[in-house]
């Protein structure tokens, strides 16, 4: 079958083949063998191949733990540009203001990641601060690669409907599509800052939203591919779990600053990764904000009646509160009561090391979605946030009850919104 399909596509279409197959080998490594997943192929793969790895490490529950946890090395160190490549993107990109006032600049990055490549450097002013470059200005290429994983994957569901279900593939390729092209303007890094600075100083009655700061970025000597920011001493909290020096209540601190984005507002931090995240002393930095999300209140605010009764386990309002989040409800919704309690039996009480409730979440979605229920598109950002918490929760306290410890949290936010 695959053969004649080839076949039927004619000369010129080489360019689509070589994609498709590389698509195809995306697909069989991510859903294959553990021992065949290699995050390096992944990444020789190109730009839109990391970025759909990286958006299956949070699905446990379809890839299993071992797989989840290599491709959340995505979201780490990448294989870096050599300094003559950097230099030629910031000579050719830079705008000829920072050109003029940059004093110093590292050969040897900070950081480097799927799109962008970080370097130390000092202005003349004396003021040190960090050097962003995209490090592949191709859009056309991601863009190219868009439309032919597209093509496949409605091949691929019209051959297995079930899929659809299963993986959403033409849902994730969109949302793929639309954070990559965000972030490669990095413009958008200042709007997002700007906007999430906005919602935080609307916040700042609520104490622990005086602990979140943002770095100070430089607009004017920004361009689509290259901008400047100050430089943070802080750590990532990524560095702080693997060091072992992020402490649980610092966690608990990351969720209500988050929760506040998250369930009162509805706007948040769209990738709020432990990479993303900086802390010191008490302190918080979000940094990378070209992605920021804008989901209806209403839809959060329910999702977080959601998982406080969860957090109470009375799993059978749970399904119904859920179930209320839906587009529409179910014509009856008994038989997808009982089957949420089933889900959801010996989850009470248990510790995130025990039942992770990353999985019992996606669990949670895709029952709902056999069941028939349809949610807003907004919805896997939203659970995505969720999962990145349950996350940090596993590596720095395995032994705690996370639901139960941010139940305070969600009375506070009632009595916000009254």
């Amino acid at each position: 079958m695959a053969g004649a399909f080839v076949l039927h596509l004619g000369p010129g279409r080489r360019g689509s083949d070589v994609r498709w197959f590389r698509f195809l080998k995306l697909f069989w490594r991510l859903f294959g063998p553990p021992e065949k997943l290699r995050v390096g192929e992944i990444e020789e793969m190109g730009l839109l191949a990391v970025k759909i790895a990286q958006m299956y490490a949070v699905r446990a529950d379809l890839l299993g733990p071992e797989k989840c946890r290599k491709l959340q090395e995505l979201y780490e160190e990448t294989t870096p540009l050599g300094w003559a490549e950097f230099k030629e993107v910031f000579e050719r990109e830079a705008s000829p203001a920072l050109k003029e006032d940059l004093a110093a600049l590292d050969r040897e990055p900070l950081a480097s990641a799927s799109l962008g490549q970080v370097h130390a450097g000092r202005l003349k002013t004396g003021e040190e601060v960090v050097v962003k470059v995209v490090r592949s200005a191709n859009a056309e290429e991601f863009l190219r690669d868009v439309k032919a994983l597209r093509i496949l994957a409605k091949v691929a569901l019209f051959m297995y409907p079930k899929l659809e279900r299963l993986a959403d593939p033409l849902g994730t390729i969109g949302t793929v599509e639309r954070l990559t092209l965000t972030e490669i303007d990095l413009r958008n890094e200042l709007r997002g800052t700007k906007l999430l600075r906005e919602v935080r100083d609307d916040g700042r009655e609520l104490e622990h939203m005086h602990r979140l700061e943002f770095p100070g970025l430089h607009p004017e000597y920004a361009t689509s591919r290259v901008i400047i920011a100050e430089r943070l001493t802080a750590h990532s909290v990524r560095h702080h779990l693997k060091a072992g020096s992020f402490p649980y209540e610092a966690l608990l601190d990351l969720f209500k600053i988050h929760g506040y984005f998250l369930f009162h507002r509805g706007i948040f931090h769209g990738d709020l990764h432990p990479g993303n995240v900086h802390y010191e002393n008490g302190r918080f930095w979000f940094i990378d904000n070209a992605n920021v999300e804008n989901v209806p209140a209403e839809f959060t605010q329910g999702l977080l009646d959601f998982l406080g009764l969860l957090g109470e386990g009375r799993f059978a309002d749970a399904a119904r509160r859920i179930e209320g989040l839906a587009v529409q409800p179910l014509p009856d919704n008994e038989a997808f009561v009982r089957s949420f309690e089933n889900l959801y039996a010996g989850f009470h009480g248990r510790s995130v090391g025990e039942v992770s409730l990353t999985v019992q979440m996606m669990a949670s979605v895709k029952l709902a979605v056999h069941a028939g229920l349809e949610f807003p598109q907004g919805a896997f950002p939203v659970i995505k946030s969720l999962m990145y918490l349950d996350g940090m929760a596993l590596k720095c306290a395995p032994g705690k009850n996370l639901l139960h410890d941010v139940l305070a949290f969600g009375k506070d936010l009632e009595r916000l919104a009254a």
